[in-house]
């Protein structure tokens, strides 16, 4: 249990940092988007993630984020996020396709900032596969806090639900949606990626 906790809490403690960004900043515009399916959208979106960054860590994905893959990338982001607007609920498929491919975007371009508990994750995964896979969804959970409270948050208090239904919201992540699109598409993400690395790493 506490090796739980321990791994959770090393997810919270990195979400202000920069490099943790490019995981969180698109899954919070798309929840913005999803404004019938935020709840869906959030968890395939971190079980996405985490799936994807601990399947390159363990040797099962092993696409590089460069050249057409990138492009078609771009294309697979914009796609998330028109689903997602569309998604007319909680069971739409096309919820849980915009979470779930949307996470996995995020996870195969997130370059993580390594803690104690997520080097260790990062480095057992190729031998400890359903132990680590565990550990990277709590790491994740840890991760994408925000945008899982942003989901929540509705039901606890349906005034957040009402404000976040109002048109201008969903218009925000959609624009966050459309730069991230484009940004892969032409290239430049992981120019992005890496600056924001550096900043965190205090290069």
């Amino acid at each position: 249990m506490s090796t739980l906790i321990d791994t959770l809490t090393e997810g919270i403690g990195v979400i202000t940092w920069a490099c943790t960004l490019t995981a969180l900043v698109p899954g919070l515009a798309l929840v913005l988007v999803a404004r019938k399916a935020r709840l869906t959208v959030a968890l395939y979106y971190t079980a996405g993630a985490a799936l994807l960054a601990w399947a390159q860590a363990a040797g099962y994905w092993w696409v590089a984020a460069r050249g057409m893959a990138v492009v078609i990338a771009g294309f697979v982001a914009a796609g998330t996020y028109v689903a997602a607007w569309r998604a007319p609920g909680h069971s739409s498929p096309l919820a849980t396709g915009a979470g779930v491919v949307g996470g996995a975007l995020a996870g195969w371009l997130w370059r993580p900032c390594v803690g104690e508990r997520l080097g260790d994750i990062l480095n057992d995964a190729s031998a400890a596969g359903p132990r680590t896979l565990g550990l990277m969804a709590v790491y994740m959970v840890g991760v994408l806090l925000p945008l899982i409270f942003l989901a929540v948050a509705p039901y606890a208090l349906p005034a957040i639900g009402r404000a976040l239904n109002r048109l201008p919201f969903a218009l925000a992540g959609a624009a966050v949606g459309a730069a991230y699109a484009v940004a892969l598409a032409i290239g430049q993400y992981d120019d992005l990626i890496g600056e924001l690395y550096r900043i965190s790493a205090g290069y």
